[in-house]
């Protein structure tokens, strides 16, 4: 494999390559080279690996310790986005600085102080002072997160909010009251009996509304999330135990899908940022726990896993046309 090759393997930088990387920059390979095709540099991809045996090769043999990539971010971003405390430890030792803004003027420390890799920044010269309510509000977004940790359910599920369940009805293109609420027996006997596509449709303690798949059509089918937002609302939907992404449609838009671990940009909504989409490691929360919190956050709606197998349910056909 050329020198070309090698660098754009997205495993090239690790600990466990230190042999080979020692061979190549001996060969006059430029630690601190563009790899175009990953967007970023050697540093970035060994901090992104948490190898710093390579961090420490690469900067005594002359790489720069805060290069930007094409996100705009540097290594150390990386190590903390990463969880990989050896990481940051060497790119601190060397100098990077902790306090540069790399996403939205957040830079790799302030990230790091609501993570477990808090103590390897507090104390540094210049660290920002976090409120108390910054701190109280991202503990309680967090704990909501953490309480999602017994769900195990597959299938697809949304969230809307700022609409009620009746109009939420209306909206898929039926009168309420022609579909009241069944028990799960009756659901199941109802689902295996309909002509067409349905959704399950309810309201969870506490507000909102859920439309949850079962054999019917998606709830974050283009045509559902337009119509059931179209007059007001927001609508978040997730495969949370098979999918990282959320997708998000708002007033009969869909407005993004962003996915739990792609890299946040400055356009990057704050109920991302509280909900720890971007984060790689550093903090212990799943992909489940971040992508039903986000459902949460974005439309004041939480469901148990338990609610949602036993709860009355309208059974509502749809036409995705």
């Amino acid at each position: 494999m050329g020198d070309e090759e090698w660098a754009e393997d997205a495993d090239a930088w690790r600990d466990t390559n230190l042999a080979q990387i020692r061979r190549h920059l001996a060969d006059g390979f430029d630690p601190g080279r563009r790899l175009p095709w990953l967007g970023t540099t050697p540093l970035h991809q060994a901090a992104k690996e948490g190898a710093a045996q390579v961090i420490e090769l690469l900067l005594a043999s002359g790489a720069e310790v805060d290069p930007i990539d094409a996100d705009g971010v540097t290594p150390l971003w990386e190590a903390v986005r990463h969880g990989c405390d050896d990481a940051a430890r060497v790119l601190l030792a060397a100098g990077a600085d902790p306090w540069r803004p790399c996403i939205a003027g957040r830079s790799p420390g302030v990230q790091a102080l609501f993570t477990e890799m808090a103590g390897l920044f507090s104390g540094l010269p210049g660290a920002p002072g976090v409120s108390p309510r910054l701190r109280e509000l991202q503990d309680t977004v967090d704990a909501m997160m953490f309480s999602y940790e017994d769900y195990n359910e597959g299938l697809c599920v949304a969230f809307v909010g700022e609409v009620s369940e009746d109009e939420v009805v209306r909206r898929l293109g039926v009168a309420p009251e022609l579909y009241p609420p069944m028990d799960i027996a009756e659901l199941w006997r109802a689902e295996q009996e309909a002509p067409v596509e349905t959704l399950r449709v309810a309201s969870p303690p506490g507000g909102g509304v859920v439309l949850f798949q079962t054999d019917g059509i998606l709830p974050v089918h283009d045509a559902v999330g337009r119509a059931v937002t179209s007059g007001g609302g927001v609508l978040a939907g997730s495969f949370p135990f098979a999918s990282p992404s959320v997708d998000i449609w708002r007033d009969g838009f869909h407005t993004g899908r962003p996915s739990v671990h792609e890299q946040l940009s400055d356009d990057s909504i704050l109920e991302l940022w509280m909900c720890r989409f971007g984060d790689c490691g550093a903090h212990p929360s799943t992909s489940i726990e971040r992508a039903l919190g986000l459902m949460s956050l974005l439309t004041s709606t939480y469901i148990t896993e338990e609610w949602l197998w036993s709860t009355p349910m309208r059974l509502v056909p749809f036409d995705p046309g």
